[in-house]
């Protein structure tokens, strides 16, 4: 049996090895500014959750979240989400999701921020940030995602979303946020939260 040269085995071997290029390339987001790790460690305590729904209560009140958040089940449409037999659904999607930051104004109006799955070339999670009013049931009164972020590693998200969320708070939106362009992925000119169907549509 002949035998191949011992350069042309070294050559194939490499060609195996290859990763394949990608078909279209993802820019590499801008680090975080100034926002340290140590700051995210005093936001997370500063801006928890448990303040205002403590125990299983927090975990209710993520489902209530996730459900105008997350995709709908293929046999929801629009706000039937809610509806009693889709709750399974959500609840086992709840492992997927860190409720990061929260706050509750003088007004009553909760501002949060979340991160969640999703499936991108550049990674597998994105930020969300936004507000709601609920009642003593939890139920969502009003419900409005702000900003998604563009996909990012977990500590980016944590350190740019406390920037965007600090904003957030300040201005009631991330529009004139000096890394808008950069850190924020929708809105945008073609995907805008609709408020009645509590999702986001593509503009006409």
């Amino acid at each position: 049996m002949r035998t191949l040269p011992l350069l042309l085995l070294i050559a194939l071997a490499a060609c195996q090895a290859a990763e394949p290029e990608p078909t279209t390339a993802t820019p590499e987001p801008p680090q975080a500014d100034n926002t340290t790790a140590s700051a995210v460690e005093r936001a997370k305590s500063l801006h928890a959750v448990d303040q205002y729904f403590p125990g299983t209560a927090k975990d209710s009140l993520l489902a209530n979240m996730v459900t105008f958040i997350y995709k709908r089940p293929t046999t929801a449409i629009n706000l039937d989400r809610t509806l009693p037999q889709f709750r399974s659904y959500y609840l086992q999607q709840l492992p997927q999701f860190t409720h990061a930051y929260h706050h509750m104004d003088a007004d009553s109006m909760h501002w949060f921020y979340v991160i969640r799955p999703a499936r991108s070339v550049a990674g597998e999670e994105r930020g969300v940030g936004g507000r709601f009013r609920t009642n003593k049931a939890l139920d969502m009164l009003e419900f409005e995602e702000v900003f998604n972020t563009r996909v990012m590693p977990q500590q980016e998200l944590w350190a740019k979303g406390l920037d965007l969320f600090e904003h957030l708070l300040a201005h009631g939106n991330v529009d004139d946020h000096p890394q808008r362009e950069a850190w924020v992925e929708w809105p945008d000119e073609r995907l805008k939260y609709d408020l009645d169907k509590r999702e986001w549509r593509y503009v006409d």
